[in-house]
């Protein structure tokens, strides 16, 4: 389990050091988000800042990965989903702190150079290209199929009801619920403006259609890379049962979005220059836009999009919250956010908190965050000891390196609820009286302690 959190982590901060590292790239007149015309990128000044910016990312990398690594000592490792969380709290710092830092230095040199460029431009609109839109691009019917067969696991669950013990229907929702992402992504990408920059017309409608063709596919595209992570996912966690599986399913979805957006950004290049090459490569084609982002985010009220692209090569798509949807998807988004930070919260803090079992008259008490637990005496019909639990799946509690406490369906036992360390090979068994739960099973900090548990229990229960 301890080598499945490190990989994850080395996949986090590899992810975090390559999207950083796009930002180096010269692409649509900008470097490090810094508006920049050709000439000017190549000075040396620049050259070194974002040499030495390079270094900073590559430094980061290699300092995570090795205080990554003190998750092996025992002092680490007992908190290890709380060591986990910082660690990727401060390398997203780390690295947002590098970027901002050379962009600031970018632009100091931008100011002490004289570098300046046009604030506004003026987009040109031709009519024609307008009523081209929807008829070249990629055909919907994929992206709605995708959705179609993200409801394959929920199927499986009823098909198969006595699956729901190990994997509840209301996950299996989950995929179907995200696959509108996609979706919604599509139809953004169908009605995206085309720049109209020839005074041919015919010229200007060829574009356009090139370039939906182009944008619907990098949406249909990521709408299958979203279903296969969801096939690989659900395959690891119902047959595979390996946390490896799950991190190389989630490696695999970052990787093809990454090549799809870089593809889509690439070809849409080389589409406008094909169309518009000795318009578009003029030096009067660069502009500054600075004033048109926000905290991060695209800030247009006059553009109609929702969904943009980000003002780097390859970094996928972001709002516009310049607009009232976009207002309300990034708010919407962000009491997400918040509320998942709660819910990790609590799960990291009960992962940290040691069980608490009493015997109290006629009931026996079991304090766990979030999911205490309180059993009556005619509740319990027997109890034995065990040095090993078979195989099952967590259908709603904590798994962590140390510790495993909530519902559980375990092979043999079903329904049951664990609050168990789970470097101790010694557990008590309490069968109860139903099936939800039908047993409960837990234990103490050593082997020592798991057994003079089991014999206060088997006192209680003869008393």
């Amino acid at each position: 389990m301890l080598q499945s959190l490190l990989l994850i982590l080395w996949l986090v901060f590899g992810i975090m050091a390559v999207s950083g590292l796009f930002y180096k790239n010269h692409y649509d007149n900008q470097v490090l988000g810094v508006t920049l015309s050709p000439e000017h990128a190549q000075f040396p000044e620049v050259e070194e800042i974002v040499k030495r910016f390079q270094k900073a990312c590559y430094a980061v990398l290699l300092l995570s990965i090795g205080l990554s690594l003190l998750m092996l000592a025992q002092m680490f490792g007992a908190y290890a989903e709380f060591y986990m969380v910082v660690l990727v709290m401060v390398n997203f710092f780390a690295n947002w702190f590098i970027i901002h830092r050379y962009q600031q230095k970018l632009l100091a040199l931008k100011k002490e150079k004289a570098w300046t460029y046009p604030r506004k431009r003026v987009v040109a609109v031709d009519l024609n290209v307008a009523k081209e839109k929807g008829r070249s691009s990629f055909s919907a019917v994929w992206s709605w199929l995708f959705l179609g067969l993200s409801f394959g696991p929920a199927v499986f669950l009823m098909l198969y009801p006595e699956s729901q013990a190990f994997y509840p229907i209301g996950f299996s929702l989950i995929g179907p619920l995200c696959q509108l992402g996609p979706i919604y992504l599509y139809y953004q990408m169908r009605t995206r403006h085309t720049p109209a920059l020839s005074d041919n017309t015919e010229i200007n409608k060829a574009c356009a259609r090139t370039e939906e063709r182009v944008n619907t596919m990098a949406a249909t595209l990521s709408a299958l890379a979203l279903l296969t992570f969801w096939i690989l996912l659900n395959i690891s966690i119902v047959y595979l049962k390996n946390g490896l599986a799950v991190a190389l399913a989630a490696f695999i979805l970052v990787v093809a979005l990454l090549i799809i957006a870089n593809w889509q950004q690439e070809k849409i290049r080389a589409v406008e220059n094909r169309f518009f090459g000795a318009i578009s490569a003029g030096g009067g084609d660069i502009f500054e836009t600075g004033s048109t982002w926000k905290w991060g985010c695209y800030y247009n009220p006059s553009d109609y999009r929702i969904i943009v692209p980000k003002r780097m090569a390859s970094m996928v798509w972001t709002l516009n919250i310049g607009r009232p949807a976009g207002k309300a998807i990034g708010l919407g988004m962000l009491v997400s956010l918040l509320v998942l930070t709660g819910i990790i919260g609590a799960v990291l803090y009960g992962g940290s908190k040691d069980y608490r079992i009493t015997a109290n008259g006629s009931a026996i008490m079991i304090d766990a965050a979030m999911y205490d637990l309180t059993l009556e005496k005619d509740q319990v019909v027997s109890v034995s000891t065990i040095d090993d639990i078979p195989a099952g799946i967590r259908t709603n509690g904590y798994g962590g390196v140390n510790k495993s406490f909530g519902h559980f369906a375990i092979d043999g036992y079903g329904k049951c609820m664990l609050y168990v360390y789970n470097q101790v090979d010694k557990y008590i068994v309490l069968q109860l009286a139903g099936n939800d739960p039908g047993y409960v099973i837990v234990n103490d900090k050593s082997p020592e302690k798991t057994e003079q548990l089991y014999q206060t229990i088997r006192q209680w229960l003869d008393e």
